[in-house]
């Protein structure tokens, strides 16, 4: 039977899927998030298939981005590892920050522009950057159906921005290229944070931790440990063991389809442990199958890696579109005008910004290096998920 590697080795280290899932994905996320916007709830999403949808998008995000970047993990230094990620994620998350607070907040917001570049609420968004995640900026969106969030989607930095300490970890200590150890050590991770969610420990209440009266330091222990998500880090663990394993991995349309009814037979509880625990495996599996399949290439987005822009932009911009025009979207009408809006916007973001300072990093790539050389080459980098990348990628 044919192995996920050997499936890897046939398209020369490139899993042509992930392109397509990576587009998907974040258009996915663009669509919940219109329900979200316009009717102020979850709508169709909030219950039935249509959650198992929308709650597996976030995990299989992390679970791409563990099983792509583990490529390159195994083969450079720790610093050439979080220059290569950082020059992926920090530029775009960057220039959203400060678009959305120094240009999209001084024209919508209702407060005079004083009072809002004076307000804790201004200075402390720009934290963003470190993960400790501020969604409100003052005056702004107040009035929409999900009132005063700006960007939704910035609570899965922290989680991304852990996933690159365990890497970091996993790289110094060497568990990343050893495939029994990184297996105990994701067992071990996995045991521990389902283990918690299972005693419902919450780390802001927990025994010492109302000592640290600083507002960032509760936002930093809350975001990077949220309880009701913290298992998308077992996802992105798992990712990596995937790709650790694929040598070792059945590549079976039978084991897809297994995996996708295990998956919908699991629909229920929204965030119950056991549905989690259950969907963990067959998420990841349906992730990587996905990714390593021949799938063509969607027309426009094969011209660069947009969708982590679509991810960052897309909620701040789709939060204007309701405040601009009031009672005009339904939640159908809304994604498709604000797909092309943040497509757009996406678009300006990859080949004005983005590409042209991962060009600066391309002499510490190994996947550039040996694309050069015409040797075997890896996997390609992946962005950082993302989620609703829950991020996270």
């Amino acid at each position: 039977m044919q192995t996920i590697g050997a499936k890897l080795a046939k398209n020369k280290g490139l899993g042509k899927g992930f392109d397509f899932l990576r587009v998907f994905l974040s258009l996915s996320v663009l669509l919940t998030h219109s329900y979200l916007i316009v009717l102020g709830t979850d709508g169709p999403f909030g219950a039935g298939y249509a959650k198992t949808f929308h709650d597996a998008l976030i995990p299989m995000f992390f679970a791409l981005s563990g099983f792509l970047i583990t490529g390159s993990a195994t083969r450079l230094s720790l610093s050439n590892f979080l220059l290569n990620r950082g020059a992926r994620i920090v530029p775009a998350l960057a220039m959203d920050i400060f678009i959305s607070a120094l240009i999209l907040g001084p024209l919508l917001t209702t407060v005079s522009l004083s009072t809002y570049f004076g307000s804790y609420e201004f200075r402390a968004y720009f934290a963003n950057l470190l993960g400790l995640i501020h969604f409100i900026l003052p005056g702004v969106f107040e009035s929409n159906p999900f009132p005063a969030t700006v960007n939704g989607s910035l609570w899965t930095i922290p989680f991304e921005l852990g996933c690159y300490v365990l890497m970091s970890f996993m790289i110094v200590s060497g568990v990343i290229s050893r495939k029994w150890k990184l297996l105990a050590f994701a067992a071990v991770i996995g045991a521990i944070i389902f283990g918690l969610r299972m005693a419902d420990f919450n780390p802001l209440t927990a025994t010492g931790i109302e000592l640290f009266n600083s507002d960032g330091f509760k936002t930093a222990i809350h975001h990077y440990t949220w309880p009701l998500w913290a298992h998308i880090y077992v996802y992105f663990l798992v990712g990596c063991v995937a790709f650790i394993w694929k040598e070792h991995i059945p590549y079976s349309i039978s084991l897809f389809v297994l995996a996708l009814f295990i998956v919908v037979l699991s629909t229920g509880d929204r965030f119950g442990v056991s549905t989690d625990l259950t969907r963990l495996v067959p998420l990841v599996y349906i992730t990587v199958f996905v990714g390593i399949t021949e799938i063509p290439s969607v027309p426009f987005f094969d011209q660069g890696d947009y969708s982590y822009g679509i991810y960052l932009y897309g909620y701040p911009l789709q939060q204007a579109l309701v405040y601009l025009f009031p009672r005009t979207f339904s939640p159908i009408s809304h994604f498709l005008v604000s797909g092309v809006l943040v497509t757009g916007v996406a678009w300006m973001s990859w080949h004005w910004f983005e590409k042209p300072i991962l060009r600066m990093r391309k002499k510490f790539s190994f996947t550039a290096r040996m694309t050069e050389k015409e040797a075997e080459p890896t996997v390609a980098e992946a962005p950082a998920a993302k989620a609703p990348r829950a991020a996270a990628e």
